[in-house]
């Protein structure tokens, strides 16, 4: 699919151009004089001991400088990182929790050197039992991962929400969060629904590897890193080695992917710590095998009971969600809490009573993956909404539409209403359906998320020089969304400038304003906002100067492109503006800042900000002699408020489905026994263009209702909510075979065919 763009000399053509040409830069392509390479020693071992390391024949060796294991965390003021909850080592410390941990860190004057010296270094483990499920470690005999309280704090939430930390052995967190009053909502229900759905573990598979460069000066560290989060990560470090943050910088390039994967802190810490103790610069660039080994996708277990009345009205929810957090929590609390919250999708309930559970695992670590607790709650939600309405002889359209929230209706008691038309949505997508064929299925399903944060903040300066030229400068971290054009089309809106006017500086957290970081779709939103105020800062003091100069108020005039309009005469703004100071000219720098205010009576502990739906809707045809389901027709459609570039946004809602495609049908990182069993590039199955429907169609709705300028929201997140469910709902509409674990494979599909039963209200009152 191609998009049009009006102006080739936009940010986003300039952009555009370097990365066809070869000229972006990436934290890659970094080089530094002295610099030295980082290579890791992981552990073969899925839980042991650490009984001791020596590195003496790797450290004997020509070009080796220094090697880091866990007993140089002594010097750090805090070796632990994670979100809220602190819990992982930079370096294992004294125990190693799955396969991959990292044992041992050499730096090398080039990376062969680096890779032979790993070989040397002898570590002697004390095997210890695994727990490799959640189901087994939630055993009474399972091994405890962690034996000490875990550090740190939860999240801000609110009212209707509550949490406990490490309530149960191997379990990290467990999330709560009801309104009304569910035994009664489900004692009066007509028909009761209890189904359980299960998601695959999945790689964020981003093609630019984890990549850090650490160097310090004195007492100062910086970093050019792929991290999505600089204040973030800048905080983290911080509070790790015990500086002021003033003393940690770190410069972001263009990130080659990270859809969650980057965000929040990873492998700075011991960049830095190696940096420090080699005295050099230091670059680490994983592999991406090793990357596959840093971080997955939460895989989850949900067990839904829900209750309907006669009429097809939805009446009470009940949720029991286990998530599995792997060996580490780093953004498990978020994902958790935002699971169950969004269990009950985009209708209206009488009551909800849902219950996350964090369970440890000696697998790798669990953090976001774009549209973080979406997926999973969207998958079941929209998977049992369809199989309720198939059993009661429903039309499965209609019975959402029956139930839809509508706009400014709250999705929670003190929340935020939906901003948007979801069934206007709705039909769009089912008018763009194609025809139905003989021997074909059709599913749809409605995805929904809240986005852009609760309580984020964003800060933006705006820069406009004596010709008219606009430098924007935030935090927000381009990661192929597209960030900088938006940004500076913002700005150049509000200055009543040409777009191709503005440039986007480069983010460097000495000399951007800080904000949250590039997740949760909040950036074009969020920091938008701040950007809007900005510019708006900027152009008030263009025309108190102009006015200035003028003899008259600023009320009398009005900027049109870089020209002042005074009664019926134009005057050019550079001249004037030269002629007051002089040759070096002046800046007129804006400044603006956006915060979601905190709001305890609210489940999130503030307003959410936006609703992101997902409108899908698939058409199938399945081989039930080999379970084989192509997908011919895959339609997905999502509300951008309003839309900056509609290329753009298409392009998002595309990218995110194709994932969510790819998740659907057969990518999955395994385990066979304690050993990941395809993780690796080569082992590991991600979509082709030829894997892709035929028919893959894309439309974004513009209802203008977003808090953002002029009513925009995020989207980037959008097509990967409802995917899943509306091919498995097409497949049972095929066949009537019911499909309750991703990815939907033969032999899954195989299974299900021999499972089919005629449909029944067999728990109907």
């Amino acid at each position: 699919m191609t998009h049009s763009h009006t102006q080739e000399s936009d940010t986003y053509f300039r952009a555009f151009r370097k990365k066809a040409t070869g000229q972006s830069v990436y934290t890659f392509d970094v080089v530094l004089p002295f610099m030295l390479h980082g290579k890791l020693l992981r552990s073969p071992h899925a839980h042991a001991r650490i009984k001791s390391i020596d590195a003496s024949k790797a450290l004997a060796m020509d070009g080796v400088s220094c090697v880091v294991t866990g007993a140089d965390l002594a010097e750090l003021a805090d070796p632990y990182y994670g979100v809220g909850l602190r819990d992982q080592p930079v370096i294992a410390i004294d125990r190693v929790r799955y396969v991959g941990d990292v044992v041992a860190a050499v730096c090398a004057v080039d990376e062969n050197t680096a890779y032979r010296a790993l070989q040397q270094i002898v570590v002697d483990y004390e095997p210890l039992l695994s727990v490799m499920t959640p189901s087994a470690a939630l055993m009474d005999d399972a091994p405890v991962l962690f034996d000490t309280p875990t550090r740190g704090v939860s999240p801000v939430i609110g009212a209707g929400s509550a949490y406990k930390i490490d309530p149960a052995p191997n379990v990290l967190y467990e999330y709560t969060f009801g309104y009304g009053d569910v035994d009664r909502a489900l004692d009066s229900a007509h028909a009761l629904f209890t189904d359980t759905f299960e998601i695959g573990r999945i790689n964020h598979f981003h093609l630019e590897p984890y990549v850090n460069v650490a160097r310090w000066t004195g007492s100062q560290v910086e970093f050019w890193s792929c991290n999505q989060d600089p204040f973030v990560l800048r905080a983290d470090v911080a509070r790790i080695f015990g500086l002021p943050v003033t003393d940690v910088r770190i410069r972001t390039p263009l990130i080659g992917g990270g859809f969650g994967g980057k965000s929040y802190c990873k492998m700075e810490p011991l960049v830095a710590l190696m940096s420090r103790k080699a005295g050099a610069p230091v670059r680490l660039a994983l592999s991406m095998d090793e990357s596959m080994l840093t971080l997955v996708k939460h895989p989850a277990s949900l067990t839904l009971t829900t209750g309907v009345d006669k009429q097809g009205l939805l009446l009470g929810r009940r949720a029991d969600i286990t998530l599995d957090g792997g060996a580490y929590s780093d953004a498990s609390t978020l994902v958790a809490i935002k699971t169950g919250f969004r269990i009950g999708g985009p209708y209206r309930w009488q009551a909800i009573d849902s219950r996350a559970r964090i369970v440890r695992t000696n697998t790798i670590p669990s953090g976001s993956f774009r549209g973080f607790g979406g997926t999973q709650a969207s998958w079941a939600s929209e998977r049992q909404i369809d199989m309720i309405a198939r059993r009661l002889g429903h039309d499965p359209v209609a019975f959402r539409k029956r139930n839809l929230l509508k706009a400014g209706e709250p999705f929670a008691p003190n929340d935020r209403g939906i901003d948007l038309d979801l069934a206007a949505g709705f039909d769009r997508l089912i008018a763009s359906m194609p025809a139905r064929t003989k021997g074909r299925g059709q599913g749809v399903a409605i995805g929904i998320k809240d986005a852009g944060g609760t309580g984020n903040h964003g800060q933006a300066l705006v820069r406009v020089n004596q010709s008219g030229q606009v430098c924007v400068s935030t935090a927000t971290v381009d990661i192929g969304q597209g960030a900088p054009s938006a940004m500076c089309r913002i700005a150049t809106e509000v200055l009543g400038l040409p777009r191709n006017t503005a440039v986007y500086a480069s983010v460097d957290t000495e000399h951007n304003p800080p904000d949250n970081g590039t997740h949760v779709s909040c950036a074009t939103m969020i920091t938008g906002l701040a950007v809007e105020a900005a510019a708006r800062d900027a152009l008030q003091q263009v025309l108190a100067f102009a006015a200035s100069q003028l003899g008259c108020t600023a009320d009398d005039i009005t900027l049109e492109g870089w020209l002042v309009r005074h009664g019926g005469a134009l005057h050019p703004l550079e001249p004037m503006i030269r002629k007051y100071f002089g040759g070096i000219g002046w800046e007129f720098i804006g400044r603006g800042a956006f915060k979601e205010p905190y709001a305890p009576a609210t489940p999130m502990g503030a307003e959410n900000v936006s609703w992101m739906p997902c409108w899908s809707g698939a058409e199938v045809e399945v081989d039930e002699e080999t379970g084989q389901v192509r997908v011919l027709s895959l339609v997905v459609g999502s509300d951008a408020g309003r839309a900056l570039d509609m290329g753009t946004c298409i392009g998002q809602v595309e990218g995110a489905a194709a994932q969510a495609f790819a998740q659907a049908m057969f990518e999955e990182m395994r385990y066979r026994g304690d050993q990941p069993d395809n993780a690796t590039p080569l082992a590991y199955r991600v979509p082709r263009v030829a894997d892709m429907p035929q028919d893959f169609r894309a439309f974004v709705m513009e209802s203008r209702l977003g808090v953002g300028p002029g009513g925009l929201k995020g989207i980037g997140e959008a097509g990967m909510l409802g995917i899943a469910a509306a091919i498995a709902n097409a497949i049972e509409d095929a066949t009537g075979a019911s499909l309750t674990k991703t990815p939907f494979t033969p032999e899954r599909v195989l299974a299900a065919l021999d499972a089919r039963q005629a449909p029944d209200i067999a728990a109907s009152k």
